[in-house]
């Protein structure tokens, strides 16, 4: 596994993150993307399948918005 191969997945983990903390569903879904593409190069088949499924949530999230409602932080 190339070490820049692995520092991007880390560097679009830690961008994946950002942008659900503050709810930005369009760029999670552009960053899962990427991110699923960076987990299959690197062979990492079941990160690609979890970035999978956070892709499709985040679409989801987009067609689908909850209108009123408030998240509590922890």
């Amino acid at each position: 596994m190339p070490v820049s191969m692995n520092l991007t997945v880390d560097g679009l983990i830690d961008a994946v993150n950002r942008e659900l903390e503050v709810g930005n569903w369009s760029q999670v879904v552009s960053l899962t993307a990427a991110l699923y593409e960076a987990a299959l190069e690197q062979g990492d088949a079941q990160l690609a399948k979890l970035v999978q499924d956070l892709h499709w949530i985040a679409n989801d999230a987009l067609v689908h918005p909850l209108n009123g409602v408030m998240v509590i932080q922890p």
